[in-house]
């Protein structure tokens, strides 16, 4: 497969999520995570697709960096940050 094709699919936002938050844990690109989880679903059973190199590079032949998914705790203080900037802002005005 050295060719790199575009796709375009319509899935449920929660389908979209739970491939996103896969491709954050493995460190990979959405493209990257969706085209092993398809490769990997046309493979003989028993046996992963062999890696390709290939999968780490979009449609446009630049690499994707990938950041990992916020935790919790992280969440949480820019929530807070957040609303004391809100209130900041408000004071101001």
């Amino acid at each position: 497969m050295s060719e790199i094709s575009t796709l375009t699919i319509k899935i449920p936002v929660e389908l979209k999520e739970l491939i996103r938050a896969a491709a954050a844990e493995s460190e990979r690109s959405l493209s990257a995570e969706v085209c092993e989880r398809l490769e990997e679903s046309f493979a003989p059973k028993g046996k992963k697709a062999a890696k390709n190199p290939e999968h780490e590079i979009d449609n446009q032949h630049t690499s994707e960096n990938t950041e990992p998914a916020l935790t919790q705790k992280e969440i949480k203080k820019l929530r807070t940050l957040l609303v004391s900037v809100r209130k900041t802002i408000s004071k101001k005005k």
